[in-house]
C-alpha cells in the first residue's frame, strides 16, 4: 500500500493556546540582540572593562551590573530558567553550535546547545534543533526517550511533550512547512541527566516545558518566523504515574488485551497522562527499559518518522488496510485513520520476548484502530522464520 498521504484531507490543526498566527517567513534584518550574541559580545564586554577599569572595577569582579551572565543557549535561556534545573545556575558553561538553515539544504535547520557546572557531565543539559528524520536509523532511539510515558502533551495544539529530565516541541508549520510523508517534523529536544525508572517530578516537568517553549520561540524568531507561544504550564495536568489499577485481562486500560495469569509485572505501567500526538503505555519498567512497550501514534506530523520502519521492519504483516512488519522484539504498523496517518508500535524485552510481541502486537492493533475509527483490522502475521 502506498504511503503517499493526501495534504489535502488532512485536517487544519489547531493554533496552539496563547499563540498568534504565524504568518509568512519574514526578510531577515539586523537585530542588535542577535549582533551581540557570539564573539562580539565578549570584545565589546572587554573594551568596555578597560574603559570603566577605575569606576567599574568592582563591578567587574562580582560580575555583576552590565557585566553579569549573559543568555544563553541562543539567547533564549535566563540564569533564572536555568534555576529549575542547575543548583548554581550562575557557575553554568555554555557551549554553543549556532542554528544554521539553508533553503537548499533538505535537512533543515541544525543547532545544539550543551551546558555543564561542576555537578559533571552526567548531568549535563543537552538542546539540539534537528528535523526528524529516519534516513540515519536515529529515530527509534530518539522515540525510545522523548516517546515514552513519562512524558506528558503540552496541549492547546502543540506539538511536544515534557518530563522533569526530556522534553521537545516542534516548530510550528507557519514557520516551516508541513513535514513530507517519509519524514518528522523540526524540533527542539532537550535532556538532562540520565533516564530513570522513578515517577517525573512535575516542578521539574513545568520547568523543561517552558525551557522548550522558549527554545523554539527563539529559533522561530533567528528563522525570520512571526508569532510566539505561551507559557503551556498552567493547563498541564500532574506528571505521569504508576497505573496501580491493572488488570490481567486489561493491560494498559485495554479490555481483552492479555498474556496470562503468569506475565504479572512486577511493577505497574505507566500511561501517558491527557490526550496528545502519542499514547504509550510502558510496563514492567525496571531502570531505564520497559519490559513491554505500547504506542500509538495519533498525529499524522509525527507518524511520519515511522514510515520507512512500517516498511522495512522484519517480516512482512498483512492486512486489507495499512502496512507494518514483524521483529525479534518490535512490531511497527501503520494505517490510515480519521485525523490521518496513524502508526501502532510494540516492543518487547527480556526473556519471553518474541512469544509476548506475537500475542500482543496484533490485539493491541486491532483494538486501537477501533478505537480511532480505522477499524475493524485484521493482521495477519508471517509465520516464524518465513520471512518478507
Amino acid at each position: 500500500m502506498s504511503s503517499t498521504a493526501n495534504e489535502s484531507n488532512r485536517p487544519e490543526q489547531p493554533l496552539p493556546a496563547g499563540r498568534e498566527p504565524l504568518g509568512e517567513r519574514r526578510p531577515r534584518r539586523w537585530r542588535w540582540r542577535r549582533l551581540l550574541r557570539g564573539r562580539v559580545r565578549p570584545l565589546l564586554a572587554a573594551g568596555l572593562a578597560g574603559a570603566l577599569l577605575g569606576a567599574g572595577g568592582v563591578a567587574w569582579q562580582t560580575r555583576t551590573g552590565p557585566f553579569a551572565p549573559d543568555e544563553v543557549c541562543w539567547g533564549a535561556l535566563s540564569r533564572d530558567d536555568l534555576a529549575a534545573t542547575f543548583l548554581r545556575p550562575e557557575d553554568v558553561k555554555a557551549v554553543e553550535a549556532p542554528v544554521l538553515h539553508s533553503e537548499r539544504s533538505t535537512d533543515g535547520p541544525t543547532g545544539s546547545c550543551q551546558l555543564t557546572n561542576s555537578d559533571g557531565d552526567a548531568w549535563a543539559f543537552t538542546a539540539r534543533v534537528h528535523r526528524l528524520d529516519d534516513r540515519n536509523g536515529d529515530n527509534r532511539k530518539w522515540a525510545d526517550e522523548f516517546l515514552s510515558a513519562r512524558l506528558t502533551p503540552l496541549g492547546g495544539g502543540l506539538l511536544g511533550m515534557a518530563s522533569d529530565n526530556r522534553a521537545w516541541l516542534a516548530v510550528p508549520d507557519g514557520c516551516l512547512g508541513r513535514p513530507g510523508d517519509f519524514e518528522g517534523p523540526t524540533v527542539v529536544d532537550i535532556a538532562h541527566g540520565r533516564i530513570t525508572g522513578t515517577e517525573p517530578r512535575t516542578e521539574h516537568r513545568d520547568g523543561m516545558a517552558r525551557m522548550v517553549v522558549k527554545l523554539v520561540n527563539q529559533v522561530s524568531e533567528d528563522l525570520g518566523c512571526t508569532g510566539t507561544i505561551a507559557d503551556p504550564v498552567e493547563r498541564l495536568p500532574k506528571a505521569a504515574r504508576y497505573t496501580r489499577t491493572e488488570k490481567p485481562d486489561a493491560l494498559c486500560g485495554i479490555e481483552g488485551l492479555a498474556l496470562g495469569g503468569k506475565h504479572r509485572p512486577d511493577q505497574a505501567p505507566m500511561i501517558t497522562v491527557g490526550p496528545g500526538p502519542v499514547r504509550t503505555c510502558d510496563r514492567d519498567i525496571t531502570h531505564s527499559q520497559s519490559k513491554q512497550r505500547l504506542m500509538t501514534v495519533e498525529d499524522p506530523r509525527l507518524a511520519g518518522i515511522f514510515t520507512r520502519m512500517a516498511l522495512n521492519e522484519g517480516d512482512r504483516v498483512r492486512s486489507s488496510v495499512g502496512y507494518g512488519g514483524l521483529g525479534p522484539n518490535l512490531g511497527v504498523f501503520q494505517a490510515r485513520c480519521q485525523a490521518g496517518d496513524t502508526v501502532f508500535v510494540v516492543q518487547a524485552h527480556g526473556d519471553g520476548a518474541g512469544a509476548d510481541l506475537r500475542t500482543l502486537f496484533p490485539r493491541y492493533v486491532e483494538a486501537e484502530a477501533a478505537r480511532l475509527g480505522c477499524g475493524p483490522l485484521k493482521l495477519e502475521l508471517p509465520r516464524p522464520g518465513e520471512g518478507r
